[in-house]
């Protein structure tokens, strides 16, 4: 068996949290991007392993305490990104080794799989949506009530096929780092711009208040800010750039596929090694 799930990048967001863990999770929008995590069993003793390096993620471990497992096994992952980036990799390994243990072995659904992996970022503060986005896909993802498949719900905007996503990264940063630094901000800045998303959904819009987010809440800086602006500002102009914006310490732009090789060019110039990633338009593949 093989699982694909494609990467996940929220552009804003706001945390809703309940008593119960598969009740809280958050509203927001993102981006699921391809090329996929391609994760199979391994007969390894590592339970899990990224680009051939044997990694240890905690969220791993409650999965499988969630789910009762006596004799689980080992699954190896190729992923073009790696942990702690800001790409939702947490989320989608997490759901790949719960469906590759689960699936066949305990009779289980996807649902319940899917539900088990959230609960699991939720109780490690790894993660609040992208289970669900990364498990629905489809492009632009807005998450319309929180939680997993089966509690929260999704809703779809189209993108067209031209876009590409462009990404620098700045650094590393956990999702329980960035809830503690930016966490006020956050929420406050999220509900906001949530709602005015909802008003006028389109991919326009989403980058627009993605980039008022990141720079209101502090992920994108004032400085870099103005440099990309002075960068950018003849792309967008063009409408070969449509926005950027920073989550975690990820620089996230959004290109027309015939701007890709001019962006990619000043970017890797100016701020650093940039990777391009197409649109996933679908969810999880069981294959």
């Amino acid at each position: 068996m093989r699982v694909l799930i494609p990467l996940h990048i929220t552009g804003f967001w706001y945390v809703v949290k309940s008593y119960n863990p598969v009740f809280t999770g958050s509203l927001g929008v993102g981006l699921t991007l391809d090329p996929p995590i391609i994760a199979e069993v391994t007969s390894s003793r590592c339970k899990m392993i990224i680009n051939d390096l044997c990694v240890e993620n905690p969220v791993i471990n409650t999965a499988e305490r969630l789910a009762k497992l006596e004799e689980a096994r080992g699954i190896e992952v190729r992923s073009k990104v790696m942990l702690g980036n800001g790409y939702g990799l947490s989320g989608a390994t997490t759901l790949a080794y719960l469906t590759l243990n689960m699936l066949n072995k305990n009779s289980s659904t996807l649902n319940r799989i899917s539900q088990l992996a959230h609960v699991a970022e939720v109780l490690n503060e790894t993660g609040y949506g992208d289970v669900i986005a990364e498990f629905y896909g489809g492009g632009l993802v807005l998450r319309t009530s929180p939680g997993p498949p089966g509690v929260g719900s999704v809703d779809l905007i189209p993108v067209s096929s031209s876009l590409r996503v462009v990404t620098v990264s700045l650094g590393d940063l956990t999702t329980k780092e960035m809830m503690s630094k930016f966490g006020s901000f956050i929420n406050t800045v999220g509900v906001e711009v949530y709602t005015k998303f909802v008003e006028t959904p389109s991919i326009e819009v989403f980058a627009d208040l993605s980039h008022e987010f990141s720079l209101r809440v502090g992920m994108l800086s004032n400085e870099l800010n103005r440099l990309l602006s002075d960068m950018m500002s003849n792309f967008m102009r063009k409408g070969g750039v449509l926005g950027y914006f920073v989550k975690k310490k990820l620089l996230v732009v959004i290109v027309e596929d015939t701007y890709l090789l001019d962006v990619v060019h000043e970017l890797s110039r100016v701020v650093g090694t940039p990777k391009v990633f197409n649109i996933a338009r679908h969810g999880l593949i069981v294959m």
